[in-house]
């Protein structure tokens, strides 16, 4: 099966595991290395300027971020656009443009116990969804994503609102362009039927 249901028998909650097809990955990193051309020139975003070995690598994080969201969209049965854009129309392109389907946000998971999130993410009802892509053999091949659960990211973000900015944050933030963390603990796990496919709508179109 290339969904399939994972009982956690100490929550009994239900997991998602996503295994992506032959094409289905050659499609991801098809976009992966077009986003990757299109940022060469990008500087590092500020809290890693300087500080490189706190950060992957922009191409396997490329690779991993798309392989997440196409993930995503194929769990939830809803189309992934595969959408890339030069650095320059980042903005304007951004917040017309979900992850996957037509509301869907989805944060990538590596090292971290938490999903990062900008204030300017909020007031767009958006349903964020947080993945991690999983060893297969041993190997990391960037083929296989559990979905970790989902939140309404406008009530994760009030939610939150007394905690300190994660610790990778070193400078002074501005209001209306603030950065929270969700812990993957908030997440709500989601509900797949007996033949573990998902069957939760809650918000997502």
């Amino acid at each position: 099966m290339l969904c399939s249901l994972f009982m956690n028998s100490e929550e009994e909650q239900a997991t998602l595991i996503v295994e992506l097809e032959e094409w289905e990955w050659q499609h991801a990193i098809s976009v992966a290395s077009y986003r990757t051309t299109q940022n060469w020139h990008k500087e590092d975003a500020q809290q890693y300027q300087g500080n490189k070995s706190a950060m992957e690598d922009n191409r396997t994080a490329n690779e991993r971020t798309c392989i997440c969201e196409l993930a995503v969209a194929k769990g939830t049965n809803r189309y992934w656009s595969g959408s890339a854009w030069p650095a320059s129309a980042h903005n304007r392109h951004r917040s017309q443009i979900a992850d996957a389907g037509r509301n869907i946000e989805v944060r990538s998971v590596r090292t971290r116990g938490g999903l990062k999130i900008k204030e300017t993410d909020t007031g767009k009802g958006t349903i964020l969804f947080g993945a991690r892509t999983l060893t297969t053999n041993g190997k990391e091949e960037l083929r296989k994503v559990e979905i970790l659960g989902l939140i309404d990211l406008d009530k994760a973000w009030e939610a939150v609102k007394d905690n300190d900015p994660p610790d990778y944050i070193k400078y002074e933030e501005t209001i209306g362009r603030r950065t929270r963390e969700i812990p993957i603990s908030m997440l709500q796990k989601l509900r797949l039927d007996e033949n573990g496919n998902y069957i939760d709508k809650r918000q997502l179109s």
